[in-house]
């Protein structure tokens, strides 16, 4: 499934914001910390990011959640059921190493 995701590497942490109803955020949220990964593909070159993932529905990380992604994208069109997926990166793979 696409998703548009942000990273920040002093956190080691991937957010993706997506609604509480998708598949991804009620299979996550039924169990906690299971092992995920987000890939980029840009020609050849490409990275895959992994780690534990959980569901973060707290109103002041879902705004910080927002912010980035606008910042990265374009901004988010509201969603009262939107929440954060965030994954506690882990390990790195591909050519292209994140900053």
């Amino acid at each position: 499934m696409p998703v548009g995701a942000t990273y920040d590497p002093r956190e080691h942490l991937v957010r993706v914001i997506t609604a509480a109803s998708s598949y991804k955020a009620v299979n996550l949220a039924a169990r906690p910390g299971t092992r995920v990964s987000v890939c980029q593909v840009d020609g050849r070159w490409w990275s895959t990011l992994e780690g534990p993932a959980v569901v973060v529905s707290d109103p002041e990380e879902v705004a910080e959640a927002e912010r980035l992604y606008a910042l990265r994208y374009r901004a988010p069109r509201p969603n009262p059921d939107r929440v954060v997926i965030r994954i506690g990166v882990e390990r790195v793979l591909g050519n292209v190493r994140p900053a």
